[in-house]
């Protein structure tokens, strides 16, 4: 296994279920990582946990869905694979608050409880579910991952980003309308 193989020639040895491959893009790309994911404020261990879940998904979609990336890169895929991982642990550790026990000097851990949905949430969970799927998955990239238009275009298969900046508008309007029908 040659550590300067092609993306190409990776994803074939991916797919094929190749040990070898699999190990040099954990190896090439985890310090890369590890940086990256300082940004969002982990530490090591848990950006080093994740970086490893990262890699357990893309090898089970390479293995198992016999992934082809087109539109990008193997690490710009691990990537998008870790930034979610990333993203879905922050939103989890938010559940939970420090708070200071105005009678006592100490800190104890609780857990803040699901607030019902609101009317307004209601309403736009279904006027989303009356969009189509592109406008779905534009609208949840940009907006709930926070993708930049440059990560949206090599997730999916938007020629670039004006492509994409022009169809998430026209979805945003879309939405807005449905908002104004009720």
């Amino acid at each position: 296994m040659n550590r300067n193989s092609t993306d190409a020639e990776l994803q074939d040895l991916l797919r094929s279920d190749d040990k070898k491959a699999l190990e040099t893009i954990y190896v090439k790309y985890k310090n890369e990582f590890l940086n990256y994911a300082k940004k969002y404020g982990l530490d090591t261990y848990n950006a080093t946990d994740i970086y490893q879940d990262a890699i357990i998904a893309m090898h089970h979609n390479f293995v198992s869905s016999q992934l082809v990336i087109t539109s990008s890169s193997i690490k710009t895929y691990l990537f998008g694979i870790g930034k979610f991982k990333i993203l879905k642990k922050l939103k989890e550790e938010q559940k939970f608050l420090n708070v200071e026990a105005k009678e006592e000097d100490t800190y104890t851990e609780t857990r803040i409880e699901e607030l019902e949905p609101s009317e307004q949430s209601i309403t736009l969970s279904k006027n989303l579910d009356k969009m189509s799927e592109s406008c779905r998955k534009v609208l949840e990239l940009f907006y709930y991952r926070n993708l930049t238009v440059e990560e949206i275009v090599q997730l999916t298969d938007y020629k670039d980003g004006n492509t994409v900046r022009s169809h998430k508008s026209r979805c945003l309007k879309r939405l807005k309308s449905l908002f104004k029908i009720k």
